[in-house]
């Protein structure tokens, strides 16, 4: 079994920027690796737009002092926030298919491009200090490619709405791990969603040779990985200031590839029905509907 990792545990990405021109390069890379860290190539003002719908939403539901800015604000819990209700106040069908944007993928890809309408969210503040930190809402070593289905061409993108730091946390890759497909996804109790067990990788399913990756993030960086990336959520235990840790990721394939149930419908409305797509998974309900 492998031992829990510390923050200085982990490698940090490699910086893909300069690939991005590299057509060949960024390909091989991506192969290689199973991962693209890319930085300031995202419109800082449609980050800091997100941001902000983010922070009014928050505001909105009672979690957020009305008069806190982005630089400084915090937030009691994350479960105690109604996530179908946060999807509301956060625009991000037209961040993800803004022309800056859709130029980005169509350069990582090397052709058009399909983004999911489904968007994970999250808005994280630090448990550090706490006397009873829960972590339950994160999610343990996994594949999204585990989750989502039925193709495996699509890519998951990870962007930082504020800046994240080592204790902010973050995302976790294991660099590599894509390569060896998909792996086992077994019941842990220690985290849940919904009521419910997620499925994670046991630890020790990752080799020596897949190292935990981790880097901190500015807004405009952005993060892409493979199907069958093994990664995990890193907990906010920010201090000194106890800073949030706010981001959202979707998933982007090729505008050519079949486009299941998760590709086509929005969370907030996949969240309610727990006999189809990620929710299946979530509950352990048999489906052929991906």
């Amino acid at each position: 079994m492998t031992a829990a990792k510390t923050r200085t545990d982990y490698a940090e990405y490699t910086d893909c920027t300069p690939l991005l021109d590299d057509r060949k390069e960024l390909d091989r890379f991506y192969d290689e690796h199973g991962y693209l860290f890319l930085r300031g190539v995202l419109d800082r003002a449609l980050v800091r737009t997100a941001a902000e719908q983010m922070l009014h939403g928050l505001v909105s539901l009672g979690a957020a002092d009305p008069h806190a800015t982005l630089d400084e604000f915090t937030i009691d819990s994350f479960e105690a926030v109604d996530e179908v209700a946060m999807h509301g106040h956060i625009k991000y069908d037209e961040f993800w298919n803004s022309a800056p944007t859709t130029r980005l993928f169509e350069q990582i890809f090397g052709e058009e491009v399909f983004v999911f309408r489904s968007t994970t969210i999250r808005y994280y503040p630090s448990q550090a200090g706490s006397e009873d930190p829960a972590f339950s809402y994160l999610t343990p070593l996994h594949q999204d490619g585990f989750y989502i289905g039925p193709n495996k061409d699509f890519r998951t993108v990870w962007v930082p709405l504020i800046g994240t730091t080592e204790g902010t946390g973050g995302v976790a890759l294991a660099d590599g791990s894509h390569r060896h497909g998909p792996r086992d996804h077994v019941v842990n109790d220690s985290f849940r969603r919904f009521g419910h067990p997620v499925r994670g990788i046991p630890p020790h399913f990752v080799g020596e040779d897949e190292p935990l990756l981790f880097s901190a993030m500015e807004p405009g960086d952005v993060l892409v990985f493979h199907a069958h990336m093994c990664h995990k959520s890193i907990p906010n235990l920010a201090t000194a200031p106890p800073l949030m840790r706010m981001s959202m990721d979707t998933r982007v394939q090729p505008a050519a590839s079949h486009r299941g149930y998760n590709a086509l419908t929005p969370w907030p409305e996949s969240a309610k029905d727990p006999s189809k797509g990620i929710m299946s998974k979530i509950t352990g309900t048999p489906t052929e509907i991906e």
